[in-house]
Formats: structure tokens, sequence, C-alpha cells
């Protein structure tokens, strides 16, 4: 499997080849946006890591241009640390995945592990939510991408309809092509605080270790308790210490 890997520091691409080559992947290399994208007509990679602040040609330019060429390829974008302004403007252009600097290796593999299974997906996946009720619990199984549109879905949920006031628990299982937008955060966010004001308890899981780090930052895991699926027995960062 290719990979291309887009970023303006040499150290960076010198680690991502290293460890990325040591999985087995060949793996390509860009320093600027321009370059990047012309290396990615040449190749066609099925993977792509482009870093979000490069001088030049940005990433969300070269994650714009690239899902103009291309629906299939898995786009995986490089954030500074805590940066969740730039991480949800990748998700509105349909980013694949994230990762923060410095890059820990568990959300590398994890954005890896992602990255493959939905690569070998038959097709993009459409937004779906099914509900499956006992008692006094609910999962909510949820795929594809969450965006505003599936407000009128959501409104099906427990607290929104006084015939649901047995529920106490709600479990959300997110598909792995579960992916979200800005409008989609804002409803997800919007329900699980109106569940929350109706008592009803929230869990989570089947959330990649990198959108679990996104939850996080948006203050997710102070609304719900959620389960993160680590990929591999790999911890740590990249070199050991951070990258730059």
């Amino acid at each position: 499997m290719k990979i291309l890997v887009i970023d303006d520091e040499k150290p960076t691409l010198s680690m991502f080849k290293l460890f990325l080559t040591a999985y087995g992947y060949e793996v390509f290399t860009a320093e600027s946006g321009e370059q990047g994208l012309a290396l990615f007509k040449e190749i066609l990679p099925e993977i792509v890591f482009t870093d979000i602040r490069m001088p030049g040609m940005d990433g969300l330019e070269v994650l714009r241009q690239i899902r103009r060429m291309n629906q299939t390829s898995q786009v995986i974008i490089i954030t500074g640390h805590g940066d969740m302004e730039k991480a949800v403007d990748a998700l509105d252009l349909d980013a694949s995945d994230f990762i923060n600097k410095p890059v820990e290796r568990q959300a590398l593999n994890s954005a890896l592990a992602r990255a493959e299974k939905r690569a070998s997906m038959p097709g993009k996946k459409e937004f779906e939510l099914r509900l499956v009720k006992e008692t006094d619990c609910i999962e909510i199984h949820i795929q594809g991408k969450l965006s505003l549109s599936a407000k009128k879905a959501f409104s099906a949920l427990p607290g929104f309809d006084d015939n649901d006031s047995a529920i106490t628990q709600a479990n959300f299982c997110f598909d792995e092509s579960f992916s979200i937008d800005r409008g989609g955060i804002t409803l997800l966010m919007e329900s699980v605080q109106q569940m929350k004001d109706k008592g009803i308890n929230i869990s989570m899981k089947g959330l990649s270790y990198n959108y679990y780090r996104f939850f996080q930052m948006a203050g997710m895991d102070k609304m719900a308790s959620i389960e993160v699926e680590l990929p591999r027995e790999l911890t740590g960062e990249l070199s050991g210490e951070s990258t730059p």
C-alpha cells in the first residue's frame, strides 16, 4: 500500500518514512503542498498524511484538491496540538482522520488502522441511524457521515419524546465508517445534553483513538462515558519523544 506524507519539516518527514517503511508501506514524501499534490497525481496513493500548516498551499487546500480528483484516497490531517478549529475545518472537507503534533505512535497506529478499513470498504457508506430499545436502555447505532442533515433522525432519540421517559441509559455505537462535520458535532452535543437533562446516562463506544481525542477537545468526555478502541500494542511517541 502506498502512503504519501506531505510536511514542510524534514525531520517530521524522516520520522514518518522510518516508521511507515518499518510497517511495510511504500512511502513517498513531499516538502510542500504543491509538490505533494503533483506527486499524488503521479502515484495515486491509498493514504495521504498532510500537515495542515505549510507555507504556500496548506493542508486544507491539499485536501480540497485531492477530494476534487479522488474520493477514495484516505487523507489524514496533521494538526497542531489542541488546534480543534483546524481539525473541524478538515472534517468539513471530508478528511478521513486527523492526528496531532507531537505525533503519538498510538495515534498514528489508530489512523492507519482506520484508513486501511475505510479503504477496503466497497463504497462510501451513507449516514444511517438505527435504534435498538430494551426496557430502560437504548442502543444508538451510527454509520457514515453525521451532519446537520441528520437532525430529523435524531428527533427519534430518547429525551426528545416523552414516550421514552422509561429510558435511563443510552449507548452510542459508532461504526468504523463513522465520520462527522461541524454541523454533526453541534447536533451530537446538543442531543447528548438534552438526554442528560432528562436524567439519561450516556456512553459511547466504537470511536477510534483519534476521534476519542477529538471528542475530548470538544468536551464530550464530560457529558458521556467514552470507550476507545486502541490499535495494536504500541504506545509512546514516534521517536520516543516529541516530533518537531
